[in-house]
């Protein structure tokens, strides 16, 4: 009786190819066991797997229907599973048929797996992460989701990619593994949302007055909902105005957020002008020094300036003058 250390270094002797080159013995087996079949054995071989591959498309056409009823995300990896499996179980099945061991041919083609598994390991890292990603579910079909910079629906969700639907109307294939290794932001997870938006009003404005009145042009804002009161907060004192911060909530589903974002606007502009007050434009306030270049500037400017404005007047006056003179010259001619 062999040890299994010893029964594995015979099997691995056994798959390596002879130091002459010369095939292995399970190579050799498998093209002996194929080398004497007729055509009537492969096409017996090919009707089976025929079959094999119409009822793997209707096992995973049917798994994919009833697991839709629970989960349709990991409805399309079940089915693709059950196709899979009943397609190898043909496969396997046509090459018995005829008399050819899987075993060897299994043999033979192992080390030329692992060459295939290490050329295609960012493939198999997708496909794994989608696995994942079915099994995990962080967002379903038809969720709102922003994956990095990309902001949109869920579409469809494969072994190995992401089909999102962005907001701008593109269509945006992720990499599953990029997906599961970044944040996701899920905003079909809660069904309300809130609109964030800012306005600035003059520092002169009574702010115990204008806070509840825009409290209460938001309440009346078509899409907010009820059970969430939106709050008016300073968030700021900017340049040329207090800063508003207004949050309202609503409900995802039946408003878009862009829109209900500009009907928050809109309603806050309007609040703010019906109480007497507009929006203060920028302003900005440049103080010169008493010293420097641009001090000095500003100094020769101001003395060019006085420095004209009597001569402009003197030659004014002399122009006006010296026309008066030549109009009564001309009145005592024509007399």
């Amino acid at each position: 009786m062999f040890s299994l250390t010893e029964s594995t270094f015979f099997a691995a002797k056994s798959a390596a190819p002879d130091e002459g080159g010369e095939s292995s013995p399970d190579t050799a087996a498998a093209a002996e066991q194929t080398s004497g079949l007729s055509s009537g054995d492969w096409i017996q071989a090919g009707i089976i797997v025929g079959v094999g591959i119409v009822l793997a498309i209707g096992a995973a056409y049917l798994v994919r229907r009833i697991v839709s009823r629970h989960n349709e995300m990991i409805a399309t990896l079940a089915g693709r599973v059950a196709g899979t499996i009943v397609f190898v179980v043909a496969f396997v099945y046509g090459l018995n048929s005829i008399g050819v061991a899987v075993g060897p041919l299994v043999g033979a083609l192992g080390i030329g797996g692992f060459a295939i598994a290490f050329a295609l390991k960012d493939i198999l890292k997708n496909i794994l992460a989608g696995v994942l990603i079915q099994i995990r579910r962080p967002f379903e079909i038809g969720h709102l989701i922003k994956l990095s910079d990309y902001l949109g629906r869920v579409q469809e969700v494969t072994l190995r990619t992401v089909v999102v639907d962005a907001v701008d109307g593109e269509q945006i294939i992720i990499p599953c593994a990029d997906v599961i290794s970044n944040p996701i932001e899920n905003w079909s997870a809660n069904e309300h949302r809130r609109a964030d938006v800012i306005i600035g009003v003059p520092y002169d404005a009574d702010l115990d007055e204008i806070i509840p009145a825009l409290g209460d042009a938001m309440r009346e804002v078509d899409g907010a909902i009820d059970f969430r009161e939106p709050m008016v907060l300073v968030d700021e004192f900017a340049g040329s105005s207090v800063n508003l911060r207004l949050l309202v909530w609503h409900d995802l589903d039946e408003t878009h957020f862009l829109e209900f974002k500009s009907r928050v606007a809109r309603a806050a502009k309007t609040c703010v002008n019906d109480h007497g007050l507009s929006v203060p434009f920028p302003i900005r306030t440049l103080e010169v020094g008493e010293t420097g270049a641009l001090a000095d500037l500003v100094q020769a400017t101001a003395r060019q300036s006085d420095h004209d404005d009597p001569a402009d007047e003197d030659d004014s006056a002399d122009e006006g003058t010296h026309r008066s003179a030549q109009e009564s010259s001309a009145h005592g001619r024509t007399s």
